[in-house]
């Protein structure tokens, strides 16, 4: 592709962010005893507002639209409101979900004023059965015993544009932090990071593999240096999802503890020590090489590359890091409570989802103990990958059977599922003649490259399309 070519692409980008319309504001306020959610845009916007459960979720998709107003700063003044977020389902479409306390339904009007832009949500608690939904549920995938497993009214799970067969599994780059020549930071008993994160990533690439709709790649799969950008190249030829740097962090003072997640930051640190830590990280992953050389990208693609891209990446890397610091707050302590953000090299990708985990402080002798066990390490990965699987089920990528497991929008057929737990000396031929689908489906719908099983392996079980 000729660099006019790709300039005329990056401009067409630039005019099609230039002509869609923005959302100006978000307010909440309580209108007889139950919350109303304001949004304000410069131009009229074609939207759609719809409800999920477990968790229960208000869904608003904007198409079109940049978000132009800073979520963080909305005072949700509700107790029904635990918290929003943003996100992009695809290119064309900005989503704010509203994670609330309990079921609830909407109700939407326009603004009065004819010259105003913008509509209201009213959201009242619904105290029984959900409201209708205008997207599909949720599908639970946890079987608590092995016989087959009856969804409830038959949960709907929505096929998108992507024929079934040509579904693929959300990829999870895994990077274990230094190697080879970098051995990292090193515990009071010796434990050595680059030995802790490889053995970390190592049993978290096992359980994420065993999750139907998703598999994990490893940037190094054992003793040996690589570079920054051959970290990031690794990830692209994987064509990884989200990009996740494990890391043990270390400080003068034995005493500090706590795990840390890390996101990108465009503006600087949110904290000295974070900006202390990317300056220790970014030198050790590059061998001292001076970060100033390895900006060789031109002005014009860096630029838009940043500005069209890496915004929207950050902000669905906070959002991974968010539920990843929240399963980790569970099994350990964490050294800040909210994702951190600074200027790590490894993080900068400006179209992968990418956080950085510092898994606990190798300095501190208990902490060094635990990063050391094989036990701990365990239920640290299990913490983390509930946490990526919360992401993905939240943030579904197009074209993938995470979206039809978790539930998509955009539908072109609906099919009701089941999910059956294969037994000892069950074959596909006979699960297939049990639940009368073809053996073809089965395949398609659960990404089997041919028709062997394991016990324990789930199977998502289709129906007849309705």
């Amino acid at each position: 592709m000729s660099m006019r070519t790709f300039c005329f692409g990056l401009l067409m980008v630039c005019c099609s962010t230039l002509m869609a319309a923005k959302l100006l504001s978000v307010d909440i306020k309580q209108e007889s005893g139950h919350p109303s959610v304001l949004f304000k845009l410069d131009s009229a916007v074609s939207h759609k507002v719809f409800t999920l459960t477990n968790p229960n979720r208000v869904v608003i998709d904007f198409e079109d639209t940049n978000l132009a107003v800073d979520l963080n700063r909305v005072n949700l003044g509700s107790q029904l409101i635990k918290y929003i977020r943003s996100g992009h389902p695809n290119p064309n479409t900005l989503r704010l979900v509203f994670e609330v306390s309990q079921i609830v339904q909407t109700k939407t009007n326009p603004l009065r004023s004819a010259a105003a832009n913008g509509f209201t949500v009213d959201l009242s608690a619904n105290g029984g059965q959900p409201a209708k939904p205008n997207a599909p549920a949720k599908l639970a995938l946890v079987a608590k015993s092995a016989e087959p497993i009856k969804l409830a009214s038959s949960v709907p799970i929505s096929v998108r544009h992507a024929p079934s067969r040509n579904l693929r599994d959300v990829v999870v780059a895994l990077d274990p932090g230094h190697g080879g020549k970098d051995p990292g930071a090193s515990g009071p008993s010796n434990a050595i990071e680059k030995d802790v994160t490889l053995a970390i990533a190592l049993k978290l690439k096992q359980i994420i593999d065993k999750q139907p709709g998703m598999r994990a790649v490893l940037t190094r799969k054992g003793d040996y240096y690589i570079g920054l950008r051959e970290r990031l190249t690794i990830a692209r030829k994987y064509n990884a999802d989200v990009f996740v740097s494990i890391h043990a962090d270390a400080f003068i003072n034995q005493q500090s503890n706590g795990a840390s997640v890390f996101a990108l930051s465009q503006s600087g640190a949110t904290s000295e020590a974070a900006r202390w830590l990317a300056e220790k990280e970014n030198y050790s992953e590059l061998g001292g090489v001076n970060l100033a050389n390895l900006d060789d990208q031109s002005g014009l693609v860096r630029t838009v590359l940043i500005d069209l891209s890496q915004t929207a990446t950050i902000g669905s890397s906070l959002h991974m890091g968010d539920r990843v610091l929240h399963n980790l707050d569970a099994i350990t302590t964490l050294h800040n409570n909210k994702v951190e953000q600074a200027r790590f090299m490894v993080l900068k990708s400006p179209d992968i989802p990418s956080i950085l985990i510092e898994t606990g402080f190798i300095s501190n002798p208990r902490e060094e103990k635990n990063l050391s066990s094989g036990a701990y390490q365990t239920k640290l990965t299990q913490a983390i990958f509930q946490g990526l699987k919360r992401y993905f089920w939240d943030y579904p990528p197009h074209g993938t059977r995470v979206e039809m497991l978790a539930g998509g929008n955009n539908t072109i057929q609906t099919q009701k599922a089941n999910i059956h737990v294969v037994q000892r000396g069950e074959s596909l031929p006979k699960i297939a003649k049990q639940y009368h689908v073809s053996i073809a489906a089965l395949q398609a719908a659960n990404h089997l490259p041919g028709s062997l099983l394991q016990a324990g392996q789930k199977l998502l079980i289709p129906s007849s399309v309705t």
